[in-house]
């Protein structure tokens, strides 16, 4: 890990999967110093995006200022790791994501996690962005305080900024988010805020059976599972209790018209479904 980014002076990693990796850092004297830490997001290698394309891509997303959103700071190209675009973030002491909770995080507050991050993409699809990578990665877990995270506990959640993937057709081939987690009609070429309202429903479905709507994929070779994805109908939903069942089987419908309209929408019944668990 690197000690230093920039004049960023790195604290620790929080996050090292192949998905979003991130680090804490201290804030430099000119963005104010002070103690509150700050988030650096890896996001995508330019060595298969260019720094024009990742601007592009990153600038109307970080233009979007909400509460379930992090408060982006500035981005830049770092040196030390395969030339990655980095994302600088206020959110304060990100902690993990919902793909691996810290211990003693219930049911109720992973829903509501969730939650947190169909509202922060509500604010993108409000100003004309898809989010276009949600998945529990994706869905930030975050600590009040400032050092110490891991010992608070997460407290809320927001939604990380998108991966930068591959430019031209990134999905499939970098495998970010995961294949189960990404929309049919994404890889036809049709996706829209539907498509993030699907890939809720799918993180949904994960948080509460522990299984993708569609398992394996991730095994299978590409084609194959592009193959798979395009060709089944909907998936199975599992076992789970009224009326997350509800929320998830309509996030999920094949009709982008049946799902929920709204991402705002199916964050209001997570927060009811987690009121009543």
């Amino acid at each position: 890990m690197a000690s230093q980014v920039a004049d960023y002076e790195i604290t620790s990693s929080v996050l090292e999967d192949r998905t979003v990796p991130c680090l804490r850092a201290r804030r430099p004297q000119r963005l104010g110093g002070g103690d509150a830490p700050v988030t650096i997001w890896v996001l995508g290698p330019l060595a298969r995006t260019s720094w024009a394309a990742a601007r592009a891509r990153l600038e109307p997303v970080a233009a979007v200022r909400d509460e379930h959103l992090p408060a982006w700071l500035e981005a830049g190209v770092a040196e030390w790791a395969q030339r990655p675009v980095v994302w600088v973030s206020a959110a304060t002491a990100v902690a993990g994501n919902l793909a691996s909770p810290p211990p003693g995080l219930d049911m109720p507050a992973r829903l509501r996690a969730i939650a947190s991050a169909a509202r922060g993409a509500h604010a993108l699809h409000e100003h004309g962005q898809a989010h276009e990578a949600i998945c529990p990665q994706s869905v930030a877990l975050v600590a009040n305080g400032s050092s110490s995270a891991a010992d608070e506990g997460p407290v809320s959640a927001v939604l990380s900024p998108p991966s930068l993937a591959n430019g031209q057709a990134p999905l499939a081939q970098v495998g970010y988010p995961p294949l189960g987690y990404i929309d049919p009609q994404l890889l036809r070429g049709e996706g829209g805020r539907w498509s993030d309202i699907w890939a809720l429903g799918a993180t949904v479905h994960q948080a509460v059976t522990g299984s993708v709507p569609f398992p394996g994929l991730d095994e299978l070779p590409v084609v194959q599972a592009l193959s798979r994805l395009l060709s089944v109908p909907a998936p199975t939903l599992g076992d789970m209790p009224d009326p997350v069942s509800a929320v998830v089987s309509e996030c999920l419908a094949v009709d982008p018209a049946d799902r929920p309209s709204t991402a705002s929408e199916v964050a209001e019944r997570l927060d009811a479904a987690a009121s009543k668990w």
